[in-house]
């Protein structure tokens, strides 16, 4: 049994509840959507809700369907904070490799003919796994240098550094 969860003005402060009818093009089931927020503007609500898609499709590519983070086990706030920004532009650059798939026409390569329903995210690793393993060369752009110029080192070593991690 789940316990009750109460919500007042006392505990989160004024909360808004929005419902979205069944068939709108907002709510993906058959079902109503009921959403609470604390934003005041119910619109604000709906649109941050829209770009939820977007944030779980990125947290699974970071997780389980891509880098596996959660089995890195770092619990150090400043080494988790690294590790982060390396996992996120890595990211990025896996997902400049899908679209190098799609604008060079590597597809065929890649996935099978009759299925689209790779993200760009796992078309880049598929597309990368392949090029390692047949030898071939990466396309360019987003090339990361094999080493941090000196200057650049020595600027994030003298410069204080404030994790938001906690």
């Amino acid at each position: 049994m789940v316990a009750p969860a109460w919500m007042t003005e006392d505990r989160y402060g004024p909360i808004t509840l929005l419902t979205v009818p069944k068939g709108s093009p907002d709510a993906a089931y058959d079902a109503p959507l009921y959403l609470v927020t604390t934003m005041d503007a119910a619109e604000a609500a709906m649109t941050l809700y829209r770009q939820r898609a977007h944030i779980k499709t990125f947290f699974s590519d970071q997780k389980s369907r891509g880098f596996q983070i959660q089995r890195s086990h770092v619990s150090n706030p400043q080494r988790l904070s690294r590790f982060l920004v390396v996992a996120c532009l890595t990211y990025l650059w896996v997902v400049y490799l899908g679209v190098c798939v799609l604008r060079d026409d590597h597809l065929q390569q890649i996935q099978r003919q009759d299925r689209g329903d790779l993200s760009l995210f796992r078309l880049g690793l598929r597309f990368l796994a392949r090029c390692l393993k047949d030898g071939r060369s990466l396309p360019p752009g987003l090339i990361v240098p094999a080493q941090v110029p000196i200057t650049l080192r020595r600027r994030w070593r003298e410069e204080p550094h404030k994790s938001s991690v906690r």
